[in-house]
Formats: structure tokens, sequence, C-alpha cells
């Protein structure tokens, strides 16, 4: 929102400030400034000139050599203009001035020397498009900047939006006057709502229904309007604020929105078909021509304003088009009105205008400026321009016109969220200042009556009087206080110990990344594990189709994190720890809640290269491992099973003491084709429930060893299998011997190909060996070998 400090003047006396001692309080009391600059500042050096001289170049057949003055000094200009004369005024440019970018320098023009450069309209930012340089009326003063000529010399302020979207009282010029008035200690110079209008009796003709569409909704019809250009004064004002000017009736309109922040609308009365004004929602599909050439198709939670039965704007949003006023206009109808905020907003985002009035509507005004604003347009109308229309008696209701809203505290209250030991007297100035009227009969117990133009949404309870009182003497000025609370030691969570120590392992071993994704999930989406419809907990308040359930798996959303960043990095390795829920039980129970650490990584091979991927799902399932040795669960199996949402021959579960704790695979290419994976994915999940119980039981224990003083030794074994076979069999056979030697065994690789057969694959066992007693020699290794051959042999193994 943009500020002009020049406008603020009206309403307080703020040059008896320093701007700098302004800005600090707007920063540090009211809200964020974004900028502050010197309107047009670039143009302080283009001046008002009159030319005495015109002379035809003698080097140029398209240029002139003129000679002009400012009233004390004359100046030498070259200029290929055709439409100046001998006694024009015209603005000339002195060396040193940037326009569009480029500085105006005093140079020559085929050998005649030239101090500067006269302006166009298009130069001067006054126009898209100029055919020559502007003539300034014959009247005009010489020697004056520009800037003063077209009232430009302001600074601007530019709010920053954010900042004040609770605080509408702050969306216009008086609004922001008001609040530095109250936080300055100056003086209200000119309350604009506080002007008087004279009405003709009667109200002719024009009637308003009432009803509760609408806060309060008001109309007046305006009678001998003439339709001409606004006087500078509004012109300029508007320009400075990022409004072009239109003429002197809407004008007005946008003027008063940025003086006292509450819309108005005129309406051309010899357009509108009926005398009678409502406040309607829309029919669906219903449509008509908006002010922005625009026809879009309305819901039927859209609000209208209706002339009888013809819809002529969307409340609080934008006109029509068909009822603007236009320069034939000669009578008017003058609408004020406060919509509800809520239906505003549903208008905005169904329509997808957001326009100046829209954006202050959805803040929540107050019914109280409707009729004032009436008062102050017809003011504004006869300043602009207007002279001997007549306006007739306003029509309408407001349906809050009672409303008061009236805080009880009490000054322990405040000192004590305050955090600073403030006086009644203290508090009674500052709240007065600010609009407040305070009652007490004993200095301790408050009723505080919040005025009109903050009691909407802003100032309703108790903490808000604090907040008042807290950013008037400065946040600065509370003193910093230790927090006094008792030093207790935290109760145990066995479940946040363990998230946090499987994090630490799947980020820092594993080299995972956490991810986090929404609770919520699509119906179809909970089903990828196999979850029937009756058991997915349906949203009742339902938002969008993919948010409407709450989700039974974390697949889903792990797996559209991998698709779309696969195209981003080489390798996808992701993991969250979070919740699902499900409704086992009847309709008056409540759900039960679930939690997992769920993974995925995506395979760095080909999507055909079978052998390859395999090799990497057989190395990621003892990384996999790993973690429940880094657990000290040691005594974990891997079990084939059959999860819907795995790859039938590479699905796999891990259970401890027969509780399964684990799932993992590869995952089906059904639901990799689903999301667009363009590489196999390996997934799982943890039951962090079923993990918990047996962890801290057993994941406490100490299997610490001394280290071995001999060195380690390592024994490879090929065998041939059938290609159903499982490759775990061998090693319990080999874990059953209880060699002392053998420190680990597990699948090192696996091999298939022409060379074996079809139907076979080689798998690779490699057993690491570890002595505490003596180093390895070669009859041990030979020993140990011949007892694993010979193992295979007796289990009907073939070696390779």
């Amino acid at each position: 929102m943009k500020l002009s400090v020049n406008w603020l003047n009206d309403f307080i006396p703020l040059n008896s400030i320093p701007l700098s001692n302004v800005l600090e309080k707007i920063n540090t009391s009211i809200c964020e400034i974004d900028d502050l600059e010197e309107y047009h500042e670039h143009l302080s050096n283009v001046i008002s000139v009159k030319l005495l001289s015109l002379d035809k170049h003698p080097n140029a057949e398209k240029l002139q050599i003129t000679t002009c003055t400012d009233g004390q000094k004359n100046y030498q200009i070259v200029t290929g203009a055709t439409n100046i004369s001998v006694g024009d005024i015209v603005p000339l440019a002195l060396p040193g001035t940037k326009i569009d970018g480029k500085e105006i320098i005093a140079s020559e023009l085929r050998g005649i020397s030239s101090e500067g450069m006269y302006c166009s309209e298009k130069e001067l930012g006054l126009a898209q498009v100029s055919s020559g340089v502007l003539i300034f009326p014959s009247n005009t003063n010489l020697g004056k900047s520009v800037r003063s000529i077209f009232n430009w010399e302001d600074q601007i302020l530019t709010i920053d939006n954010k900042s004040i979207t609770h605080r509408p009282d702050l969306w216009s010029h008086f609004g922001f006057a008001r609040e530095l008035a109250s936080q300055l200690s100056l003086p209200i110079l000119f309350d604009p709502l506080q002007s008087t209008a004279k009405f003709e009796s009667g109200n002719d003709s024009l009637e308003v229904v009432k009803n509760s569409n609408g806060h309060a909704y008001f109309v007046c019809s305006i009678q001998q309007i003439k339709i001409s250009n606004s006087i500078p004064k509004i012109k300029s004002r508007l320009e400075r604020c990022g409004i072009r000017s239109i003429n002197n009736v809407v004008d007005v309109s946008n003027y008063l929105l940025l003086e006292v922040g509450q819309p108005t609308h005129f309406f051309d009365r010899s357009k509108l078909k009926n005398n009678t004004f409502s406040i309607d929602f829309a029919k669906p599909d219903e449509s008509f021509l908006l002010l922005d050439e625009t026809s879009p198709k309305l819901t039927n939670d859209i609000l209208l304003i209706r002339n009888g039965n013809d819809p002529v704007a969307i409340a609080g949003v934008m006109g029509g088009k068909e009822s603007s006023v236009t320069d034939s206009t000669t009578s008017l109808v003058l609408e004020s009105a406060i919509f509800k905020r809520e239906d505003v907003r549903k208008s905005i985002r169904k329509s997808g205008i957001r326009s100046e009035s829209a954006v202050r509507y959805e803040k929540g005004l107050d019914t109280a400026t409707c009729l004032p604003v009436i008062n102050r347009a017809l003011q504004l109308l006869s300043e602009n321009g207007q002279d001997n229309f007549k306006v007739f008696s306003p029509q309408g209701f407001n349906n809050s016109s009672e409303k008061l809203v009236k805080i009880n505290t009490t000054m322990d209250f405040l000192i004590s969220k305050l955090g600073k030991v403030i006086s009644f007297d203290e508090v009674e100035s500052i709240l007065k200042k600010l609009g407040f009227v305070i009652q007490s009969s004993d200095k301790k117990n408050l009723e505080v009556t919040v005025p009109r133009f903050r009691h909407n949404y802003d100032v309703t309870i108790e903490e808000d009087l604090v907040e008042e009182i807290g950013r008037t003497i400065g946040y600065a000025s509370i003193p910093i206080k230790p927090i006094s609370l008792a030093v207790e030691t935290p109760l145990r969570n066995p479940l946040r110990e363990l998230e946090r120590k499987l994090k630490g392992i799947f980020s820092s071993t594993l080299g995972f990344h956490e991810v986090f994704n929404y609770s919520f999930s699509s119906e179809h989406e909970s089903m990828i594990e196999g979850e029937i419809a009756s058991s997915i907990l349906g949203i009742a308040n339902e938002m969008p189709k993919e948010h409407s359930v709450l989700r039974t798996s974390l697949f889903p959303g792990l797996i559209r994190q991998a698709a779309s960043n696969q195209d981003r990095f080489d390798s996808i390795n992701l993991f969250e720890v979070g919740r699902t829920y499900h409704k086992s039980g009847g309709p008056q129970e409540l759900a039960s809640e679930k939690r997992w650490l769920s993974f995925i990584k995506l395979s760095n091979a080909k999507q055909n290269d079978l052998q390859s991927i395999e090799t990497e799902f057989v190395l990621f399932r003892n990384q996999f491992s790993d973690v429940f040795y880094i657990l000290n669960m040691k005594g974990f199996e891997w079990s084939k099973s059959n999860f819907n949402y795995l790859h039938p021959n590479a699905s796999l579960q891990l259970s401890y003491e027969g509780k399964k704790i684990a799932e993992f695979g590869l995952l089906h290419s059904r639901f990799a084709d689903q999301y667009d994976l363009k590489r196999r994915a390996f997934i799982g999940k943890i039951d962090l429930i079923a993990l918990l119980s047996l962890w801290e039981r057993d994941g406490r224990k100490s299997y610490f060893k001394t280290p071995s003083q001999f060195p380690q030794g390592q024994l490879d074994l090929s065998l041939l299998l059938d290609e159903t076979a499982p490759s775990e069999t061998y090693l319990d056979a080999v874990h059953k011997l209880n060699l002392p030697e053998l420190a680990e065994g597990f699948v090192h690789s696996i091999f298939r190909g022409d060379s074996i057969g079809s139907g076979k694959k080689s798998v690779t066992y490699r057993f690491q060996l570890m002595s505490y007693e003596r180093t390895f020699t070669q009859e041990r290794f030979k020993d140990l070998s011949d007892t694993l051959v010979k193992l295979a042999k007796d289990s009907g193994f073939q070696l390779r």
C-alpha cells in the first residue's frame, strides 16, 4: 500500500516532527515500511521555460536552434520538435537529469551547442504516447520545476501489506494518520468523516430491499452531473498512489477509497432499468459484463448487487460495465455499503478478481462509516468540478448499527502479560489516545469499550489490549527477564528415543534424506497396501479429492517425492517417520493410529537390467540388516513373503522371535507405472510400535567382545541353485554348525547366464572368519572350507 506524506499532513501536523522519527515510530509500533521514495525526484531539474527565438539549424534540415529563458537565465537548445513556437512555455530538462534511464548532458548537435532537452508528455510520464513537446498554459510561472507544477513534490511510503492485514482501519490515509496521531501525540486537524451535506427531500424513487446478506447498504440519487477532468489536487494524489485518473466522478470514488478506506461505487442512473436495489446471491452460471471487460460464469455463493432482477455488480469486488459512468452521464446513484468479509473472500476466490475494494472489504470493515462516507463523497464532488448538482436522501439499512464491543480486564492481568509494571493512569492515557473508552471505579478493574473502527475481528479479547499497550510504549522498553520454572528431569519417551536413533542410522549410516508429507491422501492411494475402503477414515470437512482421507500408508507420499526428484539427482534415498490411521471397529469406535518408518531407494540400474537390479537388491538388504545390528537386535530372520505392493519374487519380511517388524522389497511395476517412476524402486517400512517393545528388552544388551589380536579371514563359496530356490537355506544350515571362527555369513552376489544354463543361478556366499586364539593356518582354512563344501554336498547343493 502506498501513502502520500503530503496527503497525511492534511489530517495531522506530521511536518512538525522529523521524518526519521516518524518512520522509526511506524516501524516499531504500527507496521513495516518497505520503501520511502521521493515522487518523480528525477524531474526536479526539469523546469518551465519560455521560447524567445526559433531558427533553422545551418547544418541539419530537421533541427532547430532555440533560445529560451527561465526568467533569470537564457539557454540555447537544439531540438527536432515541430510543434513549438516563439512564446510557448515548455518543460526543459537541464544537464544531469535522467529520463528513461538516460542522462541529459550538454553537447553539440551538428556543430551547435545544446544545453538540455525539451520534454514531451511521454518523457514526463504523463502519457503512453505523445506527438511533440508538452506546451504549458500561458500563465505558467517560469523557472518552476515540473514536480512543483504538477504537485509532485511529495514522499511516498510503501507499507508492507502483510503487516497490516489484521488492521482494516490502517488501509487509508486518514486511518493511518489517526493511528500516527495517537502514537505521536498529535492533534487531528481534519476528519473527513465529519463532513456534512445538504439533501433534497425525498428519495427520488430509489428503494433498497433490506435483508441479512450484507451488514449495511445505502444508495442515494444525484442529479445534474457534468463529467469532466478532475482538479489537479485529486488527479495528482491518485497518480502518486498508483491510480489512473478517469473523470471527476469516478476519481471521487477512488479518492475516497484511499482517503477513508471504504469503497463506494457510482452507477449511471440512466442505464439502470429499475429503481430497486438488493443484495442477492448469483444464480448458477449467471454472468454479466464487468468493468474489466470480462464476463465470468458465477456460482451461487457469489454475492451480487441487483437492480431489480438485473445484476449490476459483484458485491465488494467490481461493478458492471453496462451501468458504469461515461462522458455522457448526467445522473448518478451513489452506493455506500459494507459486506460480510467471508462473502467477499468467496467472491474473490471464485471469480479470480482481486480489486482494491475487495482487498479492503475482505479485512472486515465497520458499518459506522457508511453514511459519513456519502457526505464526504458529496463534498468531494462539489470540490471536483460538480456545481449545482442535486442529491436526495440516502435509502438503505444498517444491520449492525447497535454493535458494541466491551472488554473486561484487570491491571494485574495487563501487567502480568505485559511483563512490565505500568500504572492505571498510563494505561488509561494510552488507550484513550487510541480511541478506547475506559471505565473503572477502583483503578484495578477496567471495562474497555473498543472504538468502532477497531472492533471487527481486531480488538476483541484482553490479550489484544495488552498488545495495544505494548506496541505503544515500545516493546524495547519491556525488560528482559529469565523464565522462572522448576528444573526437573524430563520423563523418558522410549518411542522418541527409538525414532531419533533410527533417523540417525538412516541419515548418517545409510545416506538417506528425511522428508515430510501430508497426513491426507486420496481414497485410491490409501489402498496401495491392500487396505479396504471400509477401513479408511474420511475427513468430515472434505478438502480436494486428493486430500479427502487420512493416509493409511506412507508409501504414496514417498513415491511422489521420488518421482518428482528422479530427474534432478543421480541417487534418490528418502525416508519418513510418520503415522497412519485405520478404522477397524464400528462407527462409534475411535480409529487406530500406527507409527512407521518408511523408505524408498531408486535403483541406479536400467529398468531391464535384472542382474544389476538383483545385485543392488541383495546389497541393500544387507545394509538394511545393519540397521538392526546397530540396534543390538541380532536374532532377526529374513523370510520370503507376499505383499501386494511388492514384486512377488522380491518381497521379504523381517521377523524377530517370530514377530514381524519390517517389510522390504522391490516396488511392483503397476505402482511404479502409476507414479511415472523411470527407475526401479526398493521400498520398505519398519513397524515402530512392534519394534519398540523388543528394542526396549534386547536393544540395550551389551554384545561387546574384546577385539581379536589375530588377523581376520575371508572365505567365498559359490553354489548352483534353481532359480526359485531361496538363497537363505544354505546360510541357515551353516549357522547351525556353530563354527567358532564364523563371525558372519551373507549372500555376496548372484549370477545368471548362458554358461550355467536356463532356470539356474549361481549364488556366491561370503563368510567372515575370526579367531581369538591363533592366526589362521593354511590347514585350518582348508578344514573350514572342506566343512562348508561337505555341508553343501550333503544338503544337495551343486558346487561351481
